[in-house]
């Protein structure tokens, strides 16, 4: 039994007719293979959307054009989704009924999702979110690659799961915020209201609980719980709170924020400490004027490469 190709694309988008859908019913149920290449095609339809939404920036400085620009496009879209085997699985499990939602949020940038159960995601820079259109029964997961701040909608019935690629968080209804970027080693869950369990995939029984107040930080391979910041979350509000933070780690946030690296050559300045609060909307050089009424350093900003070095 074949199918039209075609037909696929008309699914995903909610246009198939009734006689279509038992078609791909049917098609599904008579062979597990199917299922498979079911997946796939979700799987290539999602990448297409990542393309017309958001140009990838490891795509978008190559000298590409033409169709091999397209091309490399959707590539590197498929690999971005591939790479979670949590979409694999969704998909796998839930392929009849479930259409799976990718926000990326580029560098330099912030946006808020509302989740099909009214919980809200706050998404910072270079972060991705992966979620149903709708949340089967039972259980409410989404997937995240960077940072997010949640405002969970209450619900016991059906547990609401952030899973990262170094531990998941569980909660009922609830504040907090996750940092998780997949490249980096750093993660860290901060606990604003309501309660959270944090715990690994087939390590359930070794879960860590917080209060609110508290923040779970990853270091070396163990969790520690801390006294949190409760003003950690402002990023959402578009600032940039700095509580003794040091220069080196105020740099590193300025990278994530204001999208370009920052080469720190001034070695008396890396470990000082600072706290205060930016703006991000004032950009990297006001800010920079800014750090330097308590710091002696000068910088060169080289718009071409888009480094900025610190003298």
């Amino acid at each position: 039994m074949r199918v039209d190709p075609d037909i696929f694309v008309r699914y995903f988008l909610g246009q198939c007719n009734e006689e279509e859908k038992e078609t791909i019913r049917e098609w599904l149920e008579s062979d597990e293979a199917h299922k498979k290449e079911f997946v796939r095609e979700r799987i290539r339809f999602d990448a297409s959307l990542i393309v017309e939404e958001q140009e990838l920036a490891s795509v978008r400085k190559a000298p590409f054009s033409g169709r091999t620009w397209t091309f490399a496009k959707v590539a590197a879209a498929i690999i971005l989704l591939l790479g979670s085997s949590f979409l694999f699985q969704f998909y796998l499990s839930h392929p009849e009924d479930t259409a799976l939602q990718t926000v990326y949020v580029p560098a330099g940038s912030r946006t808020c999702v509302e989740l099909p159960d009214g919980t809200s995601a706050w998404l910072n820079s270079n972060s991705t979110i992966y979620y149903p259109n709708i949340f089967p029964k039972g259980r409410r997961i989404v997937e995240l690659d960077g940072e997010a701040y949640f405002d969970v909608t209450p619900d016991r019935k059906n547990r609401f799961i952030v899973r990262t690629d170094k531990y998941n968080i569980e909660v009922m209804g609830t504040t907090f915020n996750v940092e998780a970027y997949k490249d980096e080693d750093f993660f860290k869950t901060t606990l604003y209201t309501g309660s959270v369990r944090l715990y690994k995939d087939q390590c359930e029984e070794e879960a860590l609980y917080l209060r609110p107040g508290q923040a779970a930080e990853l270091i070396g391979d163990q969790l520690q719980v801390t006294t949190a910041s409760m003003s950690s979350y402002r990023w959402k509000d578009g600032l940039i709170i700095l509580e003794g933070h040091s220069f080196r780690e105020v740099m590193h946030l300025f990278e994530k924020y204001f999208d370009m690296q920052i080469i720190i050559e001034n070695e008396n300045v890396k470990d000082l400490a600072y706290n205060g609060k930016l703006r991000i909307v004032d950009g990297i050089d006001h800010v920079l004027r800014v750090l330097q009424n308590d710091f002696r350093f000068t910088y060169h900003r080289d718009v071409e490469t888009n480094i900025i070095y610190i003298y």
